[in-house]
């Protein structure tokens, strides 16, 4: 609770600073930075923090994105990249955009700030890559919803990253896994956004909500039997040693979200500004290329290189799941992303 109360008040601040300075939310561009006050030979640092491990498919695109602004920009403009969790976690990170201390990250939005910033990792939205490239598109509903949200906090969102989709790594074979709404007899570590715990919950999977920097020492400690939250390539880098089954059902898409401070932004010139925002919305459209490339080439390094045995639900056996869960979590669910912008993403889903 006090996290979220400091969340809160920095909003408030970020505003009240806006209002002042005459800042824009997320909208239109800022003034722009005087170009004498940085140069090649003296160029302006950005730093990235994200919690995406180093061989992971985040990480590759951020590496990219810092060489890409630096050699677009001919070397004004350089990027510091972050990755695992290195400058704090997801909340701690965004409370630090919103100050203007760290000036971009890759991250799940945390919806401390609003439940519907929770709003990417709605259960079964998109059920394959086909659906979630329109669903996630830039210009997608979702996208736009996220760009409003995140300019009351004076945060420019610059696109959804997808990393994949979400399954579940387990020690022990849940019982009767095919089967939604019976007792999987199993504890499962989930995050605790509404989004997750849910569905966990309605499923029959046990959900015990631990920290995401918790989550191996809980199944070695054997706090939980496996958990929910990782992609194929997260599952290898982050517990492949530790977990024996890995359950590829699309519950969710691994869709963090590339933001930026917009003070971080008004100290760049109109043309850098244009340069980054367009290195990271080029990013954020190659994620969804490859994604799925990399889901396949994890959940074969998970088999050969752990011996996890990788279970992959079947078209049919994940539309059990999604209908299950869009008519069982979906209304629980909706009492805090509201019934606007649930009604939003029902239709989007009848329009495919």
């Amino acid at each position: 609770m006090n996290q979220k109360r400091g969340i809160a008040l920095l909003i408030v601040l970020a505003l009240v600073l806006a209002s002042f300075a005459g800042c824009g939310g997320g909208g239109g561009g800022n003034g722009g930075g005087d170009s004498a006050e940085y140069s090649a030979d003296n160029p302006i640092v950005l730093r990235l923090a994200s919690d995406a491990p180093l061989e992971h498919i985040a990480t590759g695109l951020n590496n990219d994105a810092a060489a890409m602004v630096e050699e677009r920009t001919e070397g004004r403009v350089k990027v510091q990249y972050f990755p695992a969790g290195q400058l704090g976690d997801y909340n701690t990170v965004y409370e630090e955009v919103v100050r203007g201390s760290i000036d971009l990250a890759q991250i799940t939005i945390p919806e401390a700030i609003d439940p519907r910033l929770g709003a990417p990792y709605l259960p079964y939205y998109a059920l394959n890559y086909d659906e979630v490239k329109v669903l996630y598109a830039p210009d997608s509903f979702l996208c736009q919803e996220l760009g409003k949200l995140t300019a009351a906090t004076n945060v420019r969102f610059l696109g959804i990253v997808l990393e994949g989709f979400i399954g579940q790594g387990y020690v022990k074979e849940p019982t009767d896994v095919f089967t939604p709404g019976t007792n999987k007899y199993v504890k499962s570590r989930s995050p605790s956004m509404v989004t997750f715990y849910q569905p966990m919950e309605d499923l029959g999977f046990g959900p015990v909500s631990i920290p995401y920097g918790e989550v191996p020492t809980a199944i070695q400690t054997k706090v939980v039997d496996g958990w929910v939250g990782g992609t194929p390539n997260m599952n290898y880098a982050w517990v492949g040693e530790m977990i024996n089954y890995m359950y590829v059902n699309y519950i969710h898409a691994e869709a963090t979200s590339y933001v930026m401070s917009e003070k971080s932004l008004s100290k760049l010139t109109p043309e850098d500004q244009e340069i980054v925002i367009g290195v990271f919305e080029e990013q954020s459209f190659n994620s969804f290329t490859l994604a799925e490339e990399n889901e396949r080439e994890y959940m074969k390094k998970l088999e050969e290189d752990y011996g996890v045995e990788v279970i992959e639900f079947t078209p049919e056996q994940i539309k059990v799941y999604a209908d299950f869960v869009r008519e069982t979590s979906w209304p629980a669910i909706e009492e805090l992303l509201t019934k606007e912008l649930m009604d939003g993403f029902r239709k989007e889903v009848g329009l495919l």
